[in-house]
C-alpha cells in the first residue's frame, strides 16, 4: 500500500535538507516509513460504499474489498429524491452526507451508514447537469464540490445554513473545451489544520487519468498520470487523509472502478488492484474517524 505526501496547493511537500546526500537520505526514511504507516492503517481501514444503483449503503475493508460486512438500504429520502449519486464524509463533523438524484433539486443529506436513515440538511438550487457525478468536501472552505461528466462543477456552501448553490467554472483542460468524463472528485489533507491547505483530484474515465482541479471553483484541469487501465460508467473516488497530531502527513487514494477497488497514485495516476468488489459499487467514502 503506497501513500502520497501532503499536497497541497498543487505541489507535494519535500523535507528540508543541509545537503543533496543527507536530503537523499531523510526523503528515503520518510518514504519508508509513511509506506508503513499507510499498511497499517489499511489493513484497518473501514470503507462505506454506494451500491444498489444508490439505493444502499455498504462497509468493507479495503485490502479485502470482496467481503462486505455491512448492507443496509437508505431510507428517508425527500421531495422526489429516489436514490443517491455520491456520497463523502465532512470534516467539521465527521458525519457521512449524501447527495440525492432528483435533477431538478437535489437533496443534500446526511447519514447513518448503519441504519441506512438519510436526514433532509439542504437542497441544492442549482439542477444538476449529467449521468455520473462525484461529490467531496473542501476541509478548508467547508463546501461540498459537485462535479459531473458533463463538466458541470457545483458548489454548496455549508458554513451558512440556507445558502444558495454556485454554478462554477465549467470542467475543462483548455478553456473554452469542456472537459467530459470527470466522473469522481476528492480532496486531499481532510483535517482542520489551515497549514495544510488542500488540493481536488478528480479521476476523468473519458481520457483514463487522475488530474488536478485548479483552481476548483475556475474548474481548470491538470493531469498528473494515466491509471494504466479503460476506466468506464460510474466511479467511486476519495482519498483518506493519514493524520499526526491533527495534520495531514500523507494521503491514500482509493478508486472503485469497473466492479475492482483500485489504490491510486495521485501523483502519477497509476491505478494498482486491490481486488474484486463484493458490491456494485458507484461511489466510495472513507470515514474520517475509524470506530
Amino acid at each position: 500500500m503506497a501513500v502520497a505526501p501532503v499536497v497541497a496547493g498543487a505541489s507535494s511537500a519535500a523535507p528540508a535538507a543541509t545537503s543533496s546526500g543527507s536530503s537523499s537520505a531523510s526523503a528515503s526514511a520518510v518514504d519508508r516509513k509513511l509506506v508503513d504507516t499507510a499498511r497499517a492503517v489499511a489493513a484497518k481501514l473501514r470503507v462505506v460504499g454506494l451500491a444498489g444503483d444508490g439505493t444502499e449503503l455498504v462497509q468493507f475493508n479495503p485490502t479485502k474489498p470482496g467481503k462486505v460486512t455491512g448492507r443496509v438500504a437508505i431510507t428517508g429520502l425527500t421531495g422526489g429524491d429516489t436514490a443517491l449519486i455520491g456520497i463523502d464524509h465532512r470534516v467539521q463533523d465527521g458525519s457521512l452526507y449524501g447527495v440525492g438524484d432528483n435533477a431538478g433539486s437535489a437533496g443534500v443529506y446526511s447519514l447513518d451508514a448503519k441504519t441506512g436513515v438519510a436526514t433532509p440538511v439542504t437542497r441544492l438550487t442549482v439542477p444538476l447537469s449529467g449521468t455520473s457525478f462525484g461529490v467531496d468536501f473542501n476541509p478548508a472552505a467547508n463546501a461540498l464540490r459537485v462535479i459531473s461528466d458533463t463538466g458541470q462543477n457545483l458548489r454548496q456552501p455549508f458554513a451558512t445554513p440556507g445558502a444558495a448553490t454556485v454554478a462554477d467554472g465549467a470542467l475543462s483542460y483548455a478553456a473554452p473545451a469542456v472537459a467530459t468524463g470527470v466522473t469522481g472528485a476528492a480532496y486531499t489533507n481532510n483535517d482542520l489544520d489551515p497549514d495544510t491547505a488542500t488540493t481536488l483530484f478528480v479521476l476523468d474515465t473519458a481520457l483514463d487519468q487522475i488530474t488536478i482541479q485548479s483552481p476548483a471553483n475556475a474548474g481548470s484541469l491538470a493531469p498528473t498520470g494515466k491509471l494504466g487501465l479503460d476506466a468506464a460508467g460510474a466511479t467511486g473516488f476519495d482519498v483518506y487523509s493519514i493524520l499526526r497530531g491533527g495534520a495531514s502527513v500523507g494521503s491514500i487514494g482509493l478508486a472503485a472502478v469497473n466492479g475492482s477497488l483500485y489504490e491510486v497514485g495521485l501523483l502519477d495516476g497509476t491505478a494498482t488492484s486491490l481486488g474484486t468488489l463484493g458490491a456494485d459499487i458507484t461511489d466510495i467514502a472513507v470515514p474520517l474517524v475509524q470506530r
